[in-house]
């Protein structure tokens, strides 16, 4: 593999991981601080959780325009991970799959208007 395509495919990776981590970290830090209930339970998650996640999208997708929804699904991902490390079951895993696109459409909504802007900057350059 070439030196361009090694920095390539690690710009590439840069935004799942960023997405991820950050998903990952917010869902944490949300447990944590209320106690050890789920995430998604604690009265920050809608009003602090949400719009924190939607606007780290609209960032990465602002700086990585191409399919957006690619970031939110693995900020998605993050949060899931996340509720299992905090001892959340499988059992109820396909609801809490339906649930967890529901609530991130908000950041699907951010990752496009983040993408939009993006790839207008991008033509203007």
């Amino acid at each position: 593999m070439s030196a361009d395509a090694a920095q390539a495919r690690g710009s590439e990776l840069f935004p799942y991981a960023a997405s991820f981590i950050a998903g990952l970290i917010v869902c944490l830090a949300l447990t944590i601080a209320s106690g050890g209930r789920e995430a998604v339970d604690s009265a920050a998650y809608f009003p602090i959780a949400i719009p924190l996640m939607a606007l780290t999208i609209f960032g990465i997708s602002y700086v990585f325009p191409n399919r957006p929804a690619r970031w939110t699904l693995s900020m998605a991902a993050g949060q899931m991970i996340a509720m299992l490390l905090t001892g959340s079951g499988l059992s109820l895993w396909p609801i809490a799959m339906v649930a967890m696109l529901v609530y991130s459409l908000p950041q699907f909504i951010a990752g496009h208007f983040g993408s939009r802007m993006g790839k207008r900057r991008a033509a203007k350059a």
